[in-house]
């Protein structure tokens, strides 16, 4: 996407989307073996109840994983409270949620998080 101008919506669904798929990334942590206590022996009501159970999604694609690093790279331009305003937006918390952790009113977070965008756009326009 190089030479294109972005809006902040257009960067604001790029952000979701990042979020999404880092939550879809697998992490590379390997839990090993691990023993239950007390011992599980489901009955068969409990096995017919988990035949229906869905698949789990397909894993992420190299396309949507190189999307999600360069949204990644972008957050360098921005201060840590900037990043954690925009992570926190893309994660899909509310306005409400946002500024109730930010200890700040909700008009004040979102112009916080309008400007963090337009200086991501501003700066993908000066490295074009």
């Amino acid at each position: 996407m190089k030479n294109k101008t972005h809006t902040v919506e257009q960067l604001a669904k790029r952000y979701r989307e990042a979020w999404v798929i880092s939550r879809r990334v697998p992490s590379g942590l390997q839990l090993g073996y691990s023993a239950y206590w007390p011992e599980f022996n489901p009955n068969r009501w409990e096995v017919y109840r988990l035949e229906g159970v869905k698949a789990k999604a397909p894993p992420v694609s190299a396309n949507a994983v190189d999307r999600m690093v360069e949204c990644m790279r972008w957050l360098r331009w921005l201060s840590e409270d900037e990043r954690e305003l925009v992570w926190m937006r893309a994660s899909g918390m509310s306005w409400r949620e946002i500024a109730g952790a930010a200890g700040k009113p909700r008009t004040t977070v979102y112009r916080y998080w309008h400007r963090a965008l337009l200086q991501v756009t501003l700066s993908l326009i000066v490295d074009g």
